[in-house]
């Protein structure tokens, strides 16, 4: 399905379905819309979040369903529900916790040529995101995209939000990484994938590194990197106390700590950070309590920088060709990427896979960008339908990403593609038993059941996946069919 955006018009009564009344619009975002509603159920004041994408599936318009029905956090803003809103069950929608507030990026724009304050307050700012962030880890759940943006603020309480970027282990996709924005904010690692990894601890390890950007900003008033080659390569970048004679050295040895390029040389976790902090905010506090001011430095750019706000704005075509001008300048692959990735945004798979299969050194790279470029070629054959081309790459994609569910997901749906329904079926079983009641499986065991002509294990998956999403179209046309060939 194409996740095509769509506008959201309220009607005349400022109603979503029969479950909220909008009150006011709090924001217009790239990605959606956030309103100040009613829950008509309880007359709760709720916010509202609206994706712009609501072609995509449900699965991957979930935000942070890791924090539904747990215990609330005072730094983590709730979230009470998600779903299709009834009866229509046509706008997907996020039911979240309403704390008026202004974002930490706010507060930090009025002041953005330098400002003196407290480092009490700006340390207890951080205090409570480490507390958040601890709270998140501890339910085995990664942010993803910690940043000034995404941390509000009201009078001294600080609350995390937004929880696009957020993955669980059990989750049967990575996330998306679409925002531009973003970049500066991520470890060197994950900026080249446009999906986050789930190994390991590495999701918690690239978080820490977010955390380590954030106070770095807090601090000195900047960011250590102004564009997403120098984050890629992890270009030197000046120390605190280098920037500001106020830091002191615990401070300063306590940022770079997280800033480390091999992420086994950062903060084990956000609990040890938390701990180490505690002591390190006294003696920041006995050496300097106010944070002096610093000149914010003239930003630079380069072709990654205008490249990147090309994309940002919509401009896919211009920004492929100056990705495309300085890969044929300098043979730079992040350049090689950018390129492919503008063309795929746009559909052209053509074009971007024409790019990458140019290109079979950077197409064979055992980096990073290696392997988000085999992900991109997957994805273009899978979309142009040249399974064998597809074949060629599904077993090397599988190593990339550690055997993850999703990619044999993809190995299924090759498969069956190529009419191979058995071998599908033994790899979607094995799935099943290990990620059971996810509907992306069981759909593809019920067609692939279909085309094994066994119709009685066709509906009985059918029956699992009506129960875990009852209002899916296709499921509800597929029990039609089945009802009309008396198999029940």
């Amino acid at each position: 399905m194409r996740s095509k955006s769509r506008f959201f018009v309220p009607g005349p009564d400022k109603k979503l379905g029969n479950k909220y009344q909008l009150l006011e619009c709090l924001g217009d975002g790239s990605y959606g819309w956030v309103w100040r509603a009613e829950r008509i159920e309880d007359g709760a004041i709720v916010a509202v979040k609206i994706p712009k994408a609501q072609g995509k599936t449900n699965d991957d318009l979930e935000e942070g369903k890791g924090l539904i029905g747990k215990t609330p956090h005072a730094n983590v803003v709730s979230l009470n529900w998600m779903g299709r809103v009834p009866p229509e069950r046509e706008w997907y929608a996020i039911d979240m916790e309403y704390f008026p507030a202004v974002t930490l990026s706010e507060m930090l724009d009025r002041n953005q040529d330098g400002f003196v304050t407290s480092y009490a307050r700006l340390l207890s700012y951080y205090d409570q995101v480490l507390l958040g962030m601890e709270h998140l880890h501890s339910l085995g759940m990664s942010h993803g995209d910690i940043k000034p943006q995404n941390i509000l603020v009201n009078a001294e309480l600080v609350k995390i939000t937004d929880f696009g970027s957020s993955l669980l282990p059990e989750d049967m996709y990575a996330r998306s990484r679409e925002n531009g924005g973003t970049i500066l904010y991520s470890a060197p690692e994950v900026v080249g994938a446009t999906r986050i990894s789930r190994r390991g601890d590495g999701r918690f390890l690239a978080d820490i590194y977010s955390l380590g950007i954030l106070l770095y900003q807090l601090i000195t008033g900047r960011l250590p990197h102004d564009t997403l080659t120098q984050v890629a390569r992890h270009a030197p970048f000046p120390r605190p106390i280098e920037i500001s004679s106020s830091i002191c050295q615990e401070l300063d040895g306590f940022v770079t700590k997280a800033l480390e390029h091999d992420p086994r040389n950062r903060w084990a976790s956000v609990t040890v950070m938390k701990e180490a902090f505690a002591q390190i905010r006294r003696t920041q506090l006995a050496y300097s309590p106010v944070r002096t001011a610093t000149a914010s430095g003239q930003r630079y750019e380069d072709w990654s920088s205008t490249a990147q706000q090309l994309a940002d704005n919509g401009h896919f075509g211009q920004a492929e060709a100056v990705a495309r001008s300085e890969f044929q300048a300098t043979g730079d692959p992040l350049a090689l990427l950018m390129m492919v990735r503008a063309a795929f945004t746009e559909e052209r798979y053509f074009d971007g896979l024409k790019s990458i299969e140019s290109q079979p050194t950077a197409l064979n790279s055992t980096d990073q960008i290696g392997s988000e470029l085999r992900r991109l070629a997957l994805t273009g054959y899978l979309e142009t339908r040249q399974v064998s081309h597809a074949r060629s790459l599904i077993e090397r994609c599988l190593l990339d990403s550690s055997n993850s569910p999703e990619m044999e997901l993809t190995k299924a749906s090759i498969l069956a593609m190529d009419a191979e329904y058995q071998g599908a079926v033994d790899i979607l079983l094995d799935l099943n038993r290990r990620l059971p009641q996810r509907p992306a499986i069981l759909k593809r065991l019920v067609m692939a059941y279909e085309q094994l002509r066994d119709l009685g294990k066709a509906q009985a998956f059918l029956k699992a996946f009506r129960k875990v999403a009852p209002d899916d179209v296709w499921g509800m046309s597929r029990q039609e069919v089945f009802l009309g060939l008396g198999v029940a």
